[in-house]
């Protein structure tokens, strides 16, 4: 064992120990000669000169002194710091290695050796630097620290430009497919952290030399590599090869992130990533993404959405671009759609039905709003992953498309939209009872939803569905009530409780009127002698009359004298079971079927399906065989257009025969109609409830009478609601509440706003407080 020096001799001690502190932090040749005894004999002899020189103070007149006053190792640290700054000194490369390699190369020995040397001088850092630096002494450090900041000082610093270009150019040979040592470029960007070392807080975080002598300039050096890239390969490739191409370099630059990067470096490489790759060249790729749509290159879309994606404020232009396209593909379709029809007509000689072909067919104007919808809602989904910007954007079009459009709103034209009128025709046909199953077999409730999620005029789909609705459920049309009843509570569901409450009214009036017709049955058969000219058989529907779309104006119609039975004891019942309610008859509403035996004999009756006011013309023939117009006018109390219009399917049928003949000379009073002795025609059931143009025609008018006075009554409540809660309004913020209150049913109009204020002010609802408010009169 070799023998340890004075503990008390500075001099004697560092010449023993600095031949182990070369072997240990490094030398000349790696870790040659380092071993357990040498090691233990260093770190004894530190420590036996610091532990002996503790115990004999220099100054023992000081009173005050304590014991921790005397430690020392001021001599030894310094001697320690000497030799450190003279090794690092010293330290050079071989003819044969970069700069890079010689620093990874001795940096990775020196912080072990640093290591060691800090438990060698283990007793010096726990008394004399920690009381040192207890006392403020920020110059004394703790000898691992020590070490690095020797390092830092004497070869990083003065190195540090060239250590740096060629990490740089190790980056850019690897970005450019060259094989690179990434071990190096790890540790050596690592030590640009370890270095980071704040002298008043040794164990607080410090990246100021990691940002400032590598960050800063790697990232200047990779925008600079790549928009020089970008630019370049965008001259010879297209956007879906760049698109692919920019994928490619930002996978591998996170993957150099991961490898070498520290975690500061991650956002602003990205940004740098983005703003090179993706930003400065979005117009390009805005400008090819119609192209991709168009072609329906969905794996390209997503390519481009995913880049987009990275940078938010990319994505509103791209979707402004995506909802543009959808609204123009939108209207095409309808175009199309038009043109087909007008091509069809004209192709038609019959003027007749070449008007009826013109007409678009509901179900082929809303299958094509929907199949523009479901091609670009399966993009959404799939390209752009439901994206909430893109969602916005698809729904911003299809309202926009779908509401304005050559069929719904035709150039010049003051009206409201016709797409809520075609989605209720499309719903009455689904809804219908039809013999021909194939005709509705592609039509479902989801469509209706579909595009009634888009329509504006809410207010007026349910005042077009709810008239054809009433419909079906007085001629018992529907094909279920199930299926009724499903649509109305997913409109409640999409609207609300008071968008339907009428409809649901109605269906309650419909049962009313079933228990009604069981309770008519269940009293003629009591009596069913003096009930025989009863028609047993008789549906009756009591309807509320403000929630049925039927108006009621007075009549001469005089009922048909077989059916006056039936009505006088349907009119007894009901005023034995409700007392004071008053009964309108909706003559124009009733229909029926009449057995007539104008068969061959021994062949069965024929069955006429009629109208009410039908069967009163044509009953009469039983006792006479020919009537005049005239007469037939006395006989059932109906003006010359109604008898007209009415026994014109008669005649077309040839039930009737017309004298003198021709359209022209039908409501002429004098024109004689003569019922045939034998009827011949194919079927045996015939349908002559007609009218069919002139009904649709009054439908149209009524029903928007009704929208724009339902709107009117709706704006004046609105304006009655705002105006009690606030009591003073500005004109200005007035006008804003009430349409941001109207919007879920439908678009206000200003001018309609406007007069609705001024219809409260002159009923004394509101009045003005200058020219600019209104005030609340309770």
């Amino acid at each position: 064992m070799t023998d340890l020096p004075k503990s008390n001799d500075l001099t004697a001690t560092w010449a023993f120990v600095e031949p182990g502190l070369k072997l240990i932090i490094g030398g000349s040749d790696e870790n040659s000669g380092v071993t357990p005894q040498m090691y233990m004999n260093v770190y004894s002899a530190i420590y036996n000169y610091c532990v002996n020189k503790s115990r004999t103070p220099q100054n023992l007149s000081t009173a005050t002194s304590s014991q921790s006053s005397l430690l020392v190792g001021a001599e030894i640290y310094m001697k320690l710091k000497d030799y450190l700054i003279s090794y690092v000194k010293i330290l050079d490369k071989k003819p044969n290695e970069s700069f890079l390699e010689f620093y990874v190369k001795r940096w990775t020995r020196f912080t072990v050796g640093a290591g060691y040397l800090n438990h060698v001088f283990d007793y010096m850092n726990r008394y004399w630097v920690q009381k040192e630096r207890s006392d403020g002494r920020r110059d004394i450090f703790d000898v691992n620290t020590l070490s690095l900041l020797t390092w830092r000082d004497f070869l990083f610093v003065p190195n540090v430009d060239t250590l740096i270009t060629e990490i740089l150019q190790q980056i850019r040979l690897q970005r450019e497919n060259q094989v690179v040592d990434t071990s190096n470029l790890s540790m050596a960007i690592k030590s640009f952290v370890l270095l980071g070392i704040d002298v008043q807080d040794l164990k607080k975080p410090n990246l100021d030399i990691y940002i400032e002598k590598f960050e800063t300039p790697f990232l200047e050096a990779t925008r600079s590599f790549y928009a020089a890239e970008s630019s370049e390969y965008l001259l010879s490739h297209n956007i879906v090869d760049y698109m692919r191409k920019a994928e490619q370099r930002i996978n591998e630059e996170e993957s150099r992130e991961t490898m070498y990067l520290d975690e500061h470096s991650k956002k602003p490489l990205t940004d740098a990533l983005n703003e090179t790759l993706i930003v400065d060249h979005s117009q390009t790729m805005y400008e090819e993404f119609s192209n991709l749509l168009d072609q329906n290159q969905i794996d390209y879309i997503a390519k481009m959405f995913n880049l987009f994606n990275r940078v938010p404020s990319t994505l509103e232009p791209l979707a402004k671009i995506f909802a543009d396209y959808i609204e123009t593909q939108g209207l095409k379709s309808i175009d199309n759609l038009l043109n087909d029809a007008q091509n069809e007509a004209s192709r038609e000689s019959d003027p007749k039905k070449a008007a009826s072909i013109k007409q678009v067919d509901p179900k082929l104007y809303i299958k094509s709003l929907i199949q523009v919808y479901q091609t670009f809602q399966a993009i959404v989904l799939s390209a752009f992953q439901s994206n909430p910007i893109f969602v916005k954007a698809l729904d911003s079009a299809c309202r926009s498309y779908i509401n304005n459009n050559a069929i719904a709103k035709p150039a010049n034209s003051k009206s409201t939209s016709k797409t809520p009128d075609l989605l209720a025709k499309y719903s009455d046909n689904l809804l219908k009872k039809n013999k021909d199953a194939d005709a509705t077999s592609d039509m479902s409730a989801d469509d209706i939803m579909i595009v009634f999620k888009f329509i504006t005029d809410k207010d007026a789909f349910e005042t077009h569905y709810r008239r054809l609705l009433a419909r079906r459920l007085i001629h018992g049309t529907s094909s279920s009530e199930e299926a009724e009843e499903t649509i109305i509570q997913r409109l409640q569901a999409e609207n609300s409780l008071e968008y339907t409450s009428k409809m649901t009214k109605m269906f309650q009036d419909v049962r009313a009127s079933n228990e009604l017709k069981i309770l008519f049955k269940e009293e003629v058969q009591k009596d069913w002698e003096s009930s025989k000219s009863i028609v047993p058989d008789f549906q009756p529907f009591i309807l509320a009359e403000t929630m049925w779309p039927f108006n009621y104006t007075k009549s001469n119609f005089q009922l048909p004298s077989d059916l006056v039975p039936t009505y006088t004891k349907l009119e007894e019942i009901y005023a034995n079971k409700h007392s004071g309610r008053v009964l309108k008859w909706l003559w124009s509403l009733g229909r029926g079927e009449i057995k007539a035996n104008l068969s061959k004999p021994g062949k069965p009756p024929f069955t006429f399906s009629m109208s009410l006011y039908q069967m009163a013309i044509i009953l009469p023939f039983n006792e006479n065989d020919t009537y005049t117009l005239g007469e037939l006018m006395e006989l059932t109390g109906l003006d010359e257009s109604t008898v007209a219009g009415s026994i014109l399917p008669m005649v077309k049928y040839k039930v009737l025969s017309q004298s003198p003949a021709g359209q022209e000379h039908i409501k002429s009073p004098s024109t004689k109609f003569t019922c045939v002795t034998e009827y011949k025609f194919k079927r045996l059931k015939v349908n002559f409830f007609t009218g069919v143009k002139l009904e649709q025609k009054q439908e149209a008018e009524d029903a928007e009478k009704e929208i724009n006075d339902d709107r009117k009554m709706y704006l004046q409540a609105c304006i009655v609601r705002i105006m009690k809660a606030r009591k003073t309004l500005g004109h200005t913020a007035l006008i804003n509440e009430v349409i941001q209150q109207s919007h879920q049913r439908f678009n206000a109009k200003i001018s309609d706003i406007k007069k609705c204020i001024d219809l409260l002010i002159e009923r004394e609802y509101l009045q003005r407080a200058d020219n600019q408010s209104y005030e609340y009169l309770a």
